[in-house]
């Protein structure tokens, strides 16, 4: 039997039994928000043998001294975890760039890429033993001309081919650019290729997109080139439907010869003329189109509008559940807008609405959980939690018993029920859960029941924290 008895009163005291799960301790310990440094410290120790090696480059919030701890740590696996977590200031960083083991530096260099290093310190990188450190070294923010040409006549074929992009090219000196190309490793020769390769512009004229051979650039030019109205005619005769298909989605052909296709005997080629936005109303309802199973094609028409309101209260209203969708899938609309696409006949627009719009409403996002027991992205939200989701506690569906932990004023003994639910999802949230009682809560520590959430819970004492890492190194 473990006893937790001496860090609280025996009143809440459920004791333990059976062998620590102590991986699973520090793993909930090392997520837990409310882990106070003296904890997350002592962690660090466990990452030496092993476990969970990217916790501090996971958590949201890292004391300062923690952040120490780790850079000092006689663990090469702490360190490197270390250099991995984002937003590292310039001067830790740095430090771990001169640390004595290999893959300390490398995972440095890498994180170099969106922090500026010293001169000094991206110097000693370009010059590091270590060849899987330097080929990271061009990739660096901040990096010096003279570092760039010493990298690209590296030893390393690796590291030479990494100095060499479309970005970097021009700033190589001229001898440099023609030892590269010569360069023995084929590795090198491609990496030169790719920088030296210009877009050729898509043909625009009929004679151009005749004489063109490559058929990803005859569709490319069909869905977005700005054709001349010969080649518009010729495409929308074109045998192959990806051609129409695509020709019908440019915006830049003319409306007549898109309205040609709406009677195409291609599914997808009239789909496409029925979402140009240089239809009416009136022109779109009139192409018979299918609305596919698959996801919906992207409108960026429709995102360019999102600051005309009476624009987007028009596309509301459209009779295309598509463009409909694709106005609800907006960050901000008007309060027009919202009202009239919450009450939209067609779910998949009501979904887009309560899954990307900030000014939905929470009986939206609920009432759209409910009939889809689903997506798992909506309770999660701030605007779905609302008192009486606990009567959902009781139903059969594992993923409506999950939203009834969104219930503000959710009792107890409903809470302590569902930290033992037959489902994995739930009883583990049901675990995290701060509101637990704490004699339920201890339980839950047991091997076997949820001591990784458990342990997780913001509510645990820090006492029993600093417990259970001792028990963990007992046992």
């Amino acid at each position: 039997m473990l006893d937790l008895s001496a860090h609280q009163p025996a009143t809440v005291w459920r004791p333990l039994s059976g062998p620590p799960p102590g991986r699973e301790w520090r793993a909930g310990l090392a997520a837990n928000p409310a882990a106070p440094a003296e904890v997350l410290c002592r962690l660090l120790d466990g990452m030496a043998e092993g476990d969970g090696p990217s916790w501090p480059a996971q958590r949201p919030e890292l004391p300062g001294r923690v952040v120490e701890a780790a850079l000092r740590h006689p663990h090469w696996r702490v360190r490197a975890a270390l250099a991995e977590r984002p937003g590292l200031s310039p001067v830790v960083l740095a430090a771990l760039a001169a640390d004595r083991e290999r893959r300390v530096r490398r995972a440095a260099a890498s994180a170099a890429h969106s922090v500026l290093l010293p001169e000094r310190t991206l110097a000693a990188l370009a010059a590091d033993r270590d060849p899987d450190t330097r080929r990271r070294v061009p990739g660096c923010a901040g990096l010096p001309e003279e570092l760039l040409v010493h990298l690209a006549q590296d030893d390393s074929p690796l590291v030479r081919a990494a100095a060499v992009a479309a970005d970097s090219w021009a700033r190589l000196p001229a001898r440099v650019r023609t030892a590269l190309r010569a360069d023995r490793d084929p590795a090198v020769r491609a990496a030169v290729q790719r920088a030296l390769r210009v877009e050729r512009p898509l043909p625009v004229t009929l004679a151009g997109y005749i004489a063109e051979s490559d058929p990803v650039r005859r569709e490319r030019t069909a869905a977005g080139a700005a054709l001349e109205r010969a080649l518009g005619e010729w495409l929308v005769l074109d045998d192959d439907p990806r051609i129409r298909r695509a020709a019908a989605g440019n915006p830049r052909l003319p409306t007549d010869l898109a309205l040609a296709l709406a009677a195409d005997p291609d599914a997808a080629v009239r789909l496409a003329v029925s979402l140009r936005p240089d239809l009416t109303e009136r022109q779109r309802s009139a192409v018979v189109y299918q609305v596919p199973d698959a996801a919906p094609p992207e409108l960026p028409w429709v995102a360019e509008r999102a600051e005309d309101p009476a624009e987007l209260l028009r596309l509301a209203r459209s009779g295309h559940p598509l463009v409909r969708r694709a106005v609800a899938a907006l960050e901000r609309l008007p309060g027009e807008v919202v009202a009239l696409l919450a009450r939209d006949p067609e779910l998949t627009v009501r979904l887009a609405l309560a899954e990307h719009c900030t000014d939905a409403p929470g009986e939206l996002l609920r009432s759209v959980y409910a009939e889809l027991l689903g997506p798992s992205s909506l309770p999660g939200l701030e605007r779905f939690a609302a008192p009486g989701l606990a009567r959902w506690a009781e139903r059969p569906e594992p993923a409506l018993r999950l939203a009834a932990l969104r219930d503000p004023e959710l009792a107890p003994e409903v809470l302590a029920r569902l930290a033992e639910d037959a489902d994995e999802t739930v009883a583990r949230a049901a675990a995290g859960d701060p509101r637990l009682p704490l004699d339920v809560l201890l339980g839950l520590l047991e091997p076997g029941a949820q001591p990784v959430a458990a342990a997780a819970n913001p509510a645990l004492p820090v006492p029993f924290m600093l417990r259970l890492l001792e028990l963990a190194a007992e046992g």
